[in-house]
């Protein structure tokens, strides 16, 4: 299928301004999955709409002015509601509009330029590092299956499995998922993990003890198969949580903070000092090795959305927001003004739309100037 390459400019500028409507979202991804061209022009535009040129030109419009402009040519705005009860949406639909045409007017007023090459920047891969050393490049789509003399690997729409040969020998594993990215994995068990951006999972080709364990960094969801005779636990630097099947998230990023939220089953998890606690389903466990376990409610859509790339955040500290952006988007934040670490916010961040989004709103709800250098979020 031919697309018609201005149309397709409008539809990638609405993506990247959050504007664009679940059909034309649907549209443009068949696009830049079955056509090379547009594919091209989405990796472009991104490129482009994220230079510090471009970022210049956003920093001065004058949204304003710009909604002067386009009020007379809107019949009817439909209200955007909140996609989580409770949380605060900075982005108005006047900010969109305002953004969609200025990014439109910018990419249309660029100078037409002869081609030059274009150093890449080397994406982030998935890695597996085996028992004997061998590493394996799991973001190479150049091999769907992999031998290896451990276990027959095969990497799908859902990640990877594997299957093991008669030697069940407990061999230990890593995978790691690096910023930017987010990846599952189904054990030898039928036990799913989905492992969220900047995480690592130690684990066996095969369980051969009493025990199923695995080894967390970062932040995990766990779909464990049930198996009574064979407890499953997942190890984290602080806690161990035991499980004999169940649904449950386990969040380890905080260097002092652990917390597991449980959607279904029962978990007991224990911390540094031998305490324990038990939940049941729709309950967090938080825990620091200084308070122990706090036991608490949580709201599985505002827990869990990390997999459907977005991330929610109530009164939530700049400097904690930071992380999320060097974990979802490699990109490190240094706050200039020391004192900007401690603003509270409210609102979303959305993996799928380019970090100029987020900073873009940033600066206009919260009355922050952000600036990105020499790749580098600098906030003052």
């Amino acid at each position: 299928m031919t697309y018609n390459k201005t149309y397709i400019q409008e539809l990638i500028i609405d993506k990247i301004a959050g504007a664009i409507s679940e059909e034309d979202n649907h549209i443009l991804q068949q696009a830049i999955l079955t056509d090379p061209g547009v594919a091209k022009l989405w990796n472009e535009m991104q490129e482009e709409l994220a230079t510090d040129k471009a970022q210049s030109f956003f920093d001065n419009i004058n949204e304003n002015a710009a909604w002067d402009k386009i009020e007379p040519q809107i019949e009817q705005i439909k209200s955007i509601q909140p996609k989580q009860k409770g949380f605060i949406s900075w982005i108005s639909i006047a900010a969109l509009l305002c953004i969609t045409l200025s990014a439109i007017y910018f990419w249309q007023a660029k100078p037409v330029t002869n081609p030059v090459a274009v150093k890449q920047r080397k994406k982030p891969a998935i890695e597996l590092r085996m028992a004997n050393g061998q590493q394996i490049n799991l973001s190479d789509t150049a091999k769907n299956v992999i031998n290896t003399p451990f276990a027959n690997l095969k990497k799908g729409a859902n990640g990877l499995s594997y299957t093991t040969g008669d030697d069940k020998t407990q061999n230990w594993n890593t995978l790691t998922i690096p910023a930017e990215l987010d990846y599952q994995i189904t054990l030898s068990d039928g036990t799913l993990v989905w492992l969220n951006s900047a995480s690592s999972l130690r684990f066996p080709f095969s369980f051969t003890g009493t025990n199923r364990e695995v080894y967390l960094t970062g932040e995990a969801f766990f779909k464990v198969a049930k198996n009574a005779a064979h407890p499953f636990i997942v190890h984290t630097a602080q806690t161990n949580v035991q499980v004999l099947g169940t649904e449950f998230n386990v969040n380890s990023y905080p260097s002092n903070i652990t917390t597991t939220s449980l959607v279904e089953g029962s978990v007991a998890t224990s911390g540094q000092h031998n305490e324990k606690l038990l939940l049941k389903p729709g309950y967090q466990a938080i825990y620091t090795p200084i308070t122990g376990f706090l036991r608490q409610p949580f709201d599985a859509a505002t827990e869990l959305a990390w997999m459907h790339g977005q991330y929610y955040f109530h009164n939530q500290k700049l400097r904690d927001i930071s992380e999320v952006l060097q974990r979802w988007f490699n990109l490190p934040v240094v706050f200039d003004d020391a004192a900007r670490a401690d603003n509270s916010l409210s609102g979303a961040i959305e993996k799928n739309k380019p970090v100029q989004v987020f900073i873009q709103n940033l600066k206009s709800s919260a009355g922050v100037d952000a600036v990105i250098k020499d790749g580098v979020l600098h906030i003052k």
